[in-house]
């Protein structure tokens, strides 16, 4: 257990630091919010697409769809038990009724691209059980991306029109049709349509090089989403907002506590039904994915409808710095868990 948690620890130092090398810029001078939004629209239009078409393509194939059909179901459900626990911390610590969405929605919608991504990856590479399987990371990915094709309109589909008191019919097309759904779509493509996959994905294909150069400029992505982590989470609020601290408080415990215990019992009751796929990294993913702090996207809604922006703020960056303890404690866990299920 002292080994698993020492790597959990390690995984999670190694975000901090990127982050805090986000901070640290923003603080110097060397970078401003007008960069941070430039390099925002970078990684969502290029580099997260590259991304996921470089390791979808690889990794996709028709065996797999069937097995990999959990993936977006479980992020239907996690969005599920977030609604759940939400309403269970909007009973316990009785905000004021025009904040108790925002404690829902912060519930109901983790980071669930840009921290599991470099966290599974890293946990793959120094876990000792994944030492002799050099794809664990890569699968891991693939896995997340998969996971993202459900959870992506999810956010935008219910937690957008839910924040903002509006209907379904209030969404644009590009809330669900976002680049990087695209791009998971067009990598799973690639890899389980024959003559694709000859075309552009296998060894010596005529094409290989686009996704060669597709993965050279992916790699970018976690670093560079990191950074832009830091930068945003560096800006503190002058004001605490409208919401009580208990609510602050109640909230990191539902989604940081909470959710990932759910997390637990859910992937266990799956291997339990036979419907758990032999791949730790599968099982790994599912578990990350219900530790996550609430989504960075959930402030960009606020301001995108111009209220409770301060709030939300200060939920972000209480719930990012109390994830250092919990997603270090947690991923001990689950790296503990796996080996002990393995």
């Amino acid at each position: 257990m002292l080994t698993a948690l020492s790597v959990s620890f390690l995984a999670v130092l190694r975000i901090v630091l990127i982050c805090l090398a986000g901070t640290w810029l923003v603080r110097r001078g060397i970078i401003d919010r007008a960069f941070c939004r430039s390099l925002s629209r970078l990684i969502l239009h290029l580099m997260l697409p590259c991304l996921l078409i470089a390791k979808l393509s690889a990794s996709a194939e028709w065996s797999n769809l069937v097995r990999w059909a959990l993936l977006p179901i479980s992020a239907l459900l996690y969005v599920a038990f977030g609604f759940g626990v939400g309403a269970l911390v909007v009973w316990v610590t009785r905000p004021p009724p025009s904040l108790r969405r925002l404690v829902t929605a912060a519930s109901a919608f983790g980071n669930s691209g840009y921290i599991p991504y470099p966290l599974v990856t890293a946990l793959a590479a120094t876990a000792p059980w994944l030492a002799g399987d050099p794809g664990a990371g890569d699968r891991g990915v693939a896995y997340i991306s998969v996971y993202l094709l459900c959870m992506s309109p999810c956010l935008w589909g219910i937690g957008y029109p839910y924040l903002a008191h509006q209907p379904l019919r209030a969404l644009r097309r590009e809330h669900f049709l976002s680049p990087p759904i695209i791009a998971a779509l067009i990598g799973v493509g690639l890899g389980v349509v024959p003559w694709l996959h000859g075309l552009f994905v296998a060894p010596g294909a005529p094409l290989r090089v686009l996704i060669d150069a597709a993965g050279v400029i992916g790699e970018g992505v976690i670093p560079c989403a990191l950074l832009v982590l830091g930068a945003n989470l560096s800006e503190t609020p002058a004001d605490s907002g409208d919401l009580p601290v208990r609510a602050y408080l109640g909230l990191a415990c539902g989604r940081l506590l909470l959710m990932p215990a759910l997390g637990v019992v859910y992937v266990l009751a799956l291997r339990r039904w036979g419907l758990l796929p032999s791949d730790p990294m599968f099982a790994l993913v599912l578990l990350v994915e219900s530790a996550v702090p609430a989504a960075t996207n959930l402030m960009v809604m606020c301001q995108v409808h111009g209220r409770n922006e301060t709030a939300m703020a200060w939920v972000l960056v209480v719930n990012n710095l109390l994830a250092i303890a919990t997603l270090s404690l947690w991923g001990g866990v689950f790296l503990w868990l796996l080996s002990r299920l393995a």
